[in-house]
């Protein structure tokens, strides 16, 4: 996304961070129903026995964990808005890493619509939780949408540098 940011002002720079962030939002809010159907199905994979008993013991602490998991992803997706191509590939494995940490997680852990059978007297915590879980799952589509629209952006405006170079190579 910098090669294309490089010759604009400060105010078009800014305009077009804007706009990239609400497409992102508006991106992850058009994909958030399918991303929880995802979801859905790869909680029905087999499970690994000792891990979910180990997370059932703690279902709070379970819970909260999959706040880290979760945006863990879209820090490193950020992040690597800032590396040089050499860096990207240790960016995808790591961020491959935290992805199957992820999902391993969601996987084992104690369904979040349990939180108010286990926690009767905190109905408004897991209200939070569950409003928690969607708002990081919308941000974490809205990171990687917001990663994709400046790969786009960014490999558009090298195709037009390498199209002006070559016209005045040919002048």
């Amino acid at each position: 996304m910098h090669i294309s940011l490089l010759h604009s002002s400060p105010h078009q720079r800014h305009c077009l961070l804007r706009a990239l962030a609400l497409a992102s939002l508006a991106i992850a809010g058009i994909a958030l129903p399918f991303v929880w159907d995802f979801l859905a199905a790869i909680n029905s994979m087999p499970k690994m026995h000792w891990l979910q008993q180990m997370l059932e013991q703690m279902p709070a602490a379970s819970w909260l964990m999959m706040f880290v998991w979760g945006g863990a992803i879209p820090l490193v997706l950020l992040h690597s808005l800032q590396q040089t191509p050499s860096h990207k590939l240790r960016t995808v494995v790591l961020m491959m890493v935290l992805m199957w940490i992820a999902v391993t997680w969601y996987v084992h852990m104690p369904a979040s619509n349990q939180c108010t059978m286990l926690y009767e007297s905190w109905e408004w915590a897991c209200s939070v939780l569950q409003w928690g879980f969607s708002m990081s799952l919308l941000l974490a589509i809205a990171a990687y949408a917001f990663l994709m629209l400046g790969l786009v952006i960014s490999s558009l405006g090298q195709l037009s540098e390498g199209m002006e170079d070559e016209k005045s190579h040919a002048a």
